[in-house]
């Protein structure tokens, strides 16, 4: 398990984790989304921003369906 490097991350999920080290991590995430990562009201609204863009879209979750539903011999 790989622990974040940037103190002021919060835990996170895998998915949340792989979206915040591709902005290169936790504060330039928040800089990024135009908050500041050391006030809690900012992320708080960080988390948010982030479990939405973790968070499957709809589209790919009906494909995904159509996707099983081809493979179990389904039309």
């Amino acid at each position: 398990m790989s622990y974040p490097t940037d103190c002021l991350q919060p835990i996170l999920s895998e998915e949340e984790s792989a979206i915040v080290k591709s902005y290169g991590g936790w504060t330039s995430f928040m800089m990024s989304m135009g908050l500041k990562a050391w006030k809690a009201e900012d992320e708080a609204e960080g988390m948010q921003i982030l479990r939405a863009l973790a968070a499957p879209d709809e589209e790919e979750e009906v494909q995904g369906e159509a996707e099983q539903d081809e493979a179990a011999g389904k039309s």
